[in-house]
């Protein structure tokens, strides 16, 4: 497991390397806007809960903020801010910085074609290089080479083995001179040739390669038609069907909790049965339409008190993995929160969190009082043990082209869920945009997610997060549910794991390049790793891979044979030992490599 980053971690440029005295003022008020953006960068989940991600983009950066550009080469990446050792370290058998880059620079990509595409300062960690550049945005549209940079990464990875190791180029010319090539026909028609005998080279002595077949990456697999769902088709003023759905009533939660654990405001009313006072049967909180929608409706009665609706499959369906969405229109207003998630079916043995929870979508308004998101985010969280609440694993998402939550055109908010690993997307399955394993969890974390949940929607009103109703909250404020359906995975075959052998001493650790070649289309494959004799221990450079649209890709994984444990250091001794690579894809097929490898003595 990736540790995560400690706050200090991220912290630590600010005080580290202040500005050097020599720095104009000028210089000194151009790299406090630099800084301010990398503080930002380093604080974003995608990158915070990467060790290695923060350490790296900070070091880079002070040497950059320092004028020592000069220095940032891939053996002190290595030494000074990725741990390895200085006597040890050889970069053609540790490809760590290599891989790191190439993580860094696809997340600071897509970070900033994304969230955060409107912000005027980008980071950018160009090809070839690890000397970062602070870029305008616009002058980003001056980058017409970007989709070309891209496929030269993806083709010919070995291409940057060892960037600045002979000279130290300044950022800008760099990229300058490379558009300058691109640009001249004859020259990129050379580019070419020399391009293609490097992956050629590559691709014999590393394996390290990406195969891009000419066909939709759709056709890897079909997700067919929903096994469950509910379209919520019936005559206005009907309840939910009560084969598919009952209610939770009252102001405490399963546990007993009153405001259902976060301090909320509402009682929740049934449309049937029994109901707790406040609850009107002329004035109901959850009905269908007629118009093929579920309305889920808070409103407030004339003494000022809130009732509204969760509805849940709560014993009468459960659900272990699968693709899970709903449709919904959500409303906005303060102290409103909507949200659609899933709940650990053992809720009531285990406790929550220990039964884990899924947020598959959850809205609350930006106030002065509170951190909301506003109507044109959602936020997606995992809870379990020792992250939950505030700390869960959370992330925002942003919808695009101007979309809020409440459009009356609806969005589908969903979830991929598969052993050992959730994706979560927006409107459609390709455009995940948050993606969870067992290597994310913070330290004494636990992966509660690979048994039975049933699902909950609700309109909660007041809390902790959103804070309380005020005159300008909506009443009644509505819910609207255009469906909710779950589909079972497709068998999707696992692909095969090819690694590079490499030489391990005691007392040092040492990475390999590992490749997996997928038969078909595979979208994203959880990747684990494991050693015996537990002495030595390994990690990988990425827990997930993407094949979503390559039947080839790589990673890195790294051989560790000096640890830490309570009882101090310990040193695997020399021997002979086994290294297992499980690849395990969405549909839980699963392939193997089990290959021995030899510790040598120091």
């Amino acid at each position: 497991m990736q540790p995560d980053a400690s706050r200090e971690e991220i912290e630590r440029f600010e005080v580290a390397a202040p500005l050097e005295p020599h720095l104009s003022q000028a210089s000194g008020e151009h790299f406090r806007e630099e800084r301010e953006e990398l503080r930002r960068v380093l604080g974003h989940p995608e990158f915070s809960r990467s060790a290695n991600l923060v350490r790296f983009l900070s070091y880079i950066c002070e040497k950059y903020f320092e004028g020592q550009a000069g220095e940032i080469r891939e053996y002190s990446i290595a030494v000074e801010a990725l741990g390895r050792r200085e006597t040890s370290f050889d970069s053609h058998v540790d490809p760590i910085v290599r891989v790191t880059a190439r993580s860094l620079r696809k997340k600071l990509r897509e970070l900033y074609k994304t969230d955060w595409r409107d912000h005027p300062l980008q980071i950018v960690l160009p090809l070839g290089h690890y000397v970062p550049e602070f870029v305008g945005r616009d002058h980003l549209a001056q980058r017409e080479d970007e989709a070309q940079l891209d496929a030269a990464e993806n083709e010919a990875p070995a291409a940057e083995a060892h960037p600045g190791k002979d000279s130290a180029r300044e950022p800008a010319n760099a990229a300058r001179n490379l558009r300058g090539v691109l640009r001249a026909p004859l020259l990129k028609f050379a580019l070419g040739l020399v391009a293609a005998a490097g992956v050629f080279v590559a691709g014999y002595f590393w394996g390290a390669h990406a195969v891009h077949p000419q066909t939709p990456a759709t056709q890897g697999f079909s997700w067919g038609d929903p096994v469950w769902s509910d379209e919520f088709s019936g005559p206005a003023g009907q309840p939910p069907d009560p084969a598919k759905w009952t209610f939770d009533t009252g102001s405490h939660d399963e546990l007993g909790n009153q405001g259902w654990g976060n301090r909320e405001v509402e009682t929740y009313c049934a449309p049937r049965g029994a109901n707790p006072p406040g609850c009107d049967a002329h004035r109901p909180n959850a009905f269908l339409d007629g118009n093929g929608h579920l309305v889920l409706r808070a409103q407030r009665a004339p003494d000022g008190t809130w009732t509204s609706a969760r509805i849940t499959t709560r014993g009468l369906k459960d659900f272990q993995y699968g693709r899970i969405e709903a449709r919904i229109k959500m409303p906005v207003g303060t102290g409103l929160w909507p949200a659609f998630w899933m709940l650990g079916a053992n809720v009531l043995t285990a406790g929550w969190p220990a039964s884990g929870s899924v947020t598959v979508a959850e809205n609350v308004s930006l106030t002065q009082r509170t951190n909301g998101l506003g109507p044109s985010m959602i936020r997606a969280t995992l809870h379990g043990p020792h992250f939950f609440g505030g700390n869960g694993l959370w992330y925002d998402f942003k919808l695009p082209d101007g979309g809020r939550v409440d459009d009356g055109a609806f969005h589908t908010y969903g979830v991929i869920w598969s052993p050992g690993m959730i994706q979560f997307y927006v409107d459609d399955p390709a455009n995940v945009f948050f993606v969870r394993d067992a290597s994310d969890l913070p330290e004494d974390g636990k992966w509660v997610f690979d048994h039975p949940f049933f699902l909950v929607m609700n309109l909660a009103v007041g809390g902790d997060w959103p804070g309380s109703p005020d005159a300008a909250t909506p009443n009644p404020a509505d819910l609207v549910v255009d469906y909710v359906r779950a589909y079972q995975i497709p068998a999707v075959d696992a692909p095969a794991i090819q690694w590079q052998p490499v030489e391990v001493r005691a007392g040092s650790s040492a990475a390999s390049i590992i490749t997996l070649h997928a038969p078909v289309y595979s979208g994203r494959v959880h990747l684990a790793c494991s050693v015996e004799p537990a002495t030595a221990a390994c990690s990988l450079a990425a827990s997930v891979v993407d094949l979503s649209d390559t039947l080839s890709q790589d990673d890195s994984v790294t051989l560790s044979t000096d640890l830490f444990s309570e009882k101090g250091r310990m040193v695997a001794p020399p021997g002979r030992y086994k290294l297992t690579l499980t690849a395990t894809t969405i549909s839980g097929n699963r392939s193997q490599l089990t290959v021995p490898f030899v510790v040598k003595a120091e």
